[in-house]
């Protein structure tokens, strides 16, 4: 009977049920959380691209059949030019011709398949594009009114014909405009070409949304340029505004690069927009895209955005809690070549614990550890980690890291030190070593290892080393691996060795700037070092004064090398505190080969600048080191003014 009674119910449901994804509601608050979605053209307001009706609806049935509708990704959202430049009689907006003249059938499209609709429009009397099409300037109501009659969820509206600091009070007046329409909407502010820092006052006036960075964020440099913006704004991100540092065009980045974007953009709570206008990137690219535990990430708040906890120029650290009591932590490596990096539980402000679940959100792998959680992290790649304090069932986490020289000589021996570290609470036992020679190099030693039992806590170690066949002429990348066994059953750890070829200047030898030359490496505490600039682009300033020769722009702790070759004879600069470091304490020093040739002791914010006069007859390698004053290194920018290299 019981079954009976069950398919009755069931054939009930099957007749009188309402479709699933039938016009969904909208957000009942605009921007609770931070949207996920497509668009088109984020990048580039000229409208060289073709948006039509066609593509929407195509992009609409993708989302659905991909299942990146049920992993969250809910709107579509149309990109400037989907608007005619002129309004009909009624002075309402129409569609350009790619467009059929009936909005809310296509509107009507989305929303059945349980999707969720925006429009583009701007502040001024036309959009950012040149096509031209039409902006909302003095039609705020009546284009809210249609926004809202079609049934728009989302309304992305630029400013770049915003004049004479306006752009608040005309993005209010829509946000005003939309609010009175009754139905809710959420407003994104779009500034491309113009640095009105809308983070500053877009919520005021009624946005949940705002752009924290003008360029596209297209390709791999790109998108570090952003995120290097995003330092300092984790403070004005939260429920009802978010901060937007750009849109995902999938086609200019490789595997590791996209998975890298996407953690650390769920770290900020960065709305997720992946832009199709490209031919490239009609398919969406749904199994890196859906990732559960990314999305989550994203999604969550725990009333703290992401921060940066650790920079040393190549490598970052990036962490964010999650309202559960875990936390999450992107170690990223921006760099041309694989690098290790060190952080821990204590960098995610976790609590004590005996021991912590750590899940590595790209891979799925889960393991414990009893506090450190580094290793060895690939070229522009990031491991993207969400740490519990609770003690699991699970095999010990480890690390496998190889210290290489900053540089490696094409035509000398080197030695490689590798590390296996069991970073749990169990033994390791049966660990084997694989190492695999780079091309152009040999190994004077055994290219395999085996040892016992790594205990908790305890580090394995050994050194190889190769000289190269011929004098080598490629970067040197060292393959490793070291399988073990655990009580959880076998396992591998993986790793790259990779450092550059240390090549000498090219003949002849002259005088020159060193913010002109390349260096081999850098460190820097707070973002890359930069030539004739410091902390994102500002001048080089000491005391007031800059040099018309520019230099080196560094944060402590820091160090620059150059290689000289035993070519150069003496080296000079002025240094001092940058006037970004107003509390900064700081010291510079020059080294040659290991030995320190010049040290200026510490020097603070307001002292005057110092002049080096600094021999180096014979010395291979010079470091430029900025060492904070032994008081922690917070505002410690130092400035290095016409670094000059006599040869």
């Amino acid at each position: 009977m019981r079954r009976l009674l069950v398919l009755f119910c069931a054939l009930f449901l099957t007749v009188t049920a309402v479709p699933a994804w039938a016009d969904p509601a909208p957000d009942p608050v605009p921007g609770e959380r931070p949207p996920l979605g497509i668009t088109w053209a984020t990048g580039d307001p000229y409208c060289l691209y073709q948006l039509g009706e066609d593509a929407v609806k195509a992009a609409a049935d993708q989302l659905v059949s991909s299942g990146l509708r049920d992993a969250g990704y809910e709107y579509v959202m149309l990109g400037d030019c989907w608007q005619a430049a002129q309004r009909d009689a009624a002075g309402k907006l129409t569609p350009r011709p790619s467009f059929s003249s009936d909005i809310p059938a296509l509107v009507g499209y989305v929303h059945e398949r349980g999707l969720k609709i925006g429009f583009y429009s701007g502040t001024g009397a036309k959009t950012c594009s040149a096509y031209p099409a039409a902006g909302s300037l003095d039609h705020e109501d009546i284009d809210a009114q249609t926004f809202a009659a079609w049934g728009a969820d989302y309304l992305r509206y630029d400013t770049c014909y915003s004049v004479n600091g306006d752009a608040p009070a005309r993005v209010k007046k829509m946000a005003d405009a939309l609010k009175r329409t009754g139905r809710p909407i959420t407003l994104e502010v779009d500034d491309y070409d113009r640095d009105q820092s809308p983070w500053l006052w877009a919520r005021a006036s009624g946005a949940q949304v705002w752009r924290t960075y003008q360029n596209a964020t297209f390709g791999f440099g790109y998108s570090t340029g952003s995120l290097d913006k995003q330092y300092g704004l984790a403070g004005y991100n939260g429920p009802g505004g978010w901060n937007m540092p750009g849109s995902f065009t999938f086609s200019y980045l490789d595997t590791a690069e996209r998975q890298a974007k996407l953690g650390l953009w769920a770290v900020l709570n960065a709305p997720l927009v992946a832009d199709m206008a490209l031919a490239a990137d009609v398919t969406l690219p749904a199994a890196e895209m859906s990732n559960p535990d990314i999305i989550a990430v994203d999604r969550d708040w725990a009333g703290v955005g992401g921060h940066k906890v650790r920079d040393t120029g190549w490598t970052e650290v990036w962490t964010k809690p999650m309202s559960d009591g875990s936390a999450v932590l992107v170690l990223f490596n921006r760099g041309e070549l694989a690098a290790p990096i060190t952080t821990s539980v204590a960098d995610a402000g976790l609590p004590a614990a005996a021991g912590y679940r750590v899940r590595d959100l790209w891979t799925g792998d889960e393991t414990e550890t009893t506090g450190a959680l580094g290793g060895t992290v690939g070229r522009h790649a990031a491991t993207v980690l969400r740490v519990w304090p609770t003690a699991p069932a699970a095999a010990p986490r480890t690390s496998l890291t190889v210290d290489l020289p900053d540089s490696v000589p094409p035509a000398q021996p080197v030695t490689a030190t590798v590390r296996f570290t069991n970073a749990g609470s169990t033994p390791v036992t049966a660990a084997h070593l694989q190492l695999t020679a780079p091309a152009q190099w040999q190994f004077d030693s055994p290219a395999d290892a085996v040892t016992g039992t790594v205990a908790p806590g305890a580090t394995w170690e050994t050194a190889v080393t190769l000289h190269p066949v011929s004098t080598a002429t490629q970067p040197f990348k060292m393959p490793a691996t070291v399988s073990y066994t655990t009580t959880q059953g076998a396992r591998t750890a993986t790793a790259s060795a990779e450092a550059p070829l240390m090549l000498a200047p090219n003949p002849p030898y002259t005088n020159g700037l060193l913010n002109t030359q390349p260096w081999i490496s850098t460190e820097n505490g707070l973002g890359p070092v930069e030539r004739d600039s410091t902390d994102n682009g500002h001048p080089l300033t000491i005391n007031g004064k800059t040099d018309a020769h520019g230099g080196l722009g560094a944060h402590a702790p820091s160090v620059v090398r150059y290689y000289l070759g035993g070519k150069c004879k003496q080296f000079t600069a002025t240094v001092g505190v940058d006037d970004r470091g107003p509390d900064g304490t700081l010291g510079f020093r020059v080294i040659g080969d290991g030995v320190e040739l010049e040290a200026t002791g510490d020097l603070r914010h307001g002292d005057a600048a110092q002049h080096l006069v600094v021999p180096v007859t014979g010395v291979q390698v010079l470091a430029l080191a900025v060492d904070d004053a032994g008081d922690g290194s917070a505002g410690d920018w130092g400035d290095w003014l016409s670094p000059y290299l006599s040869c």
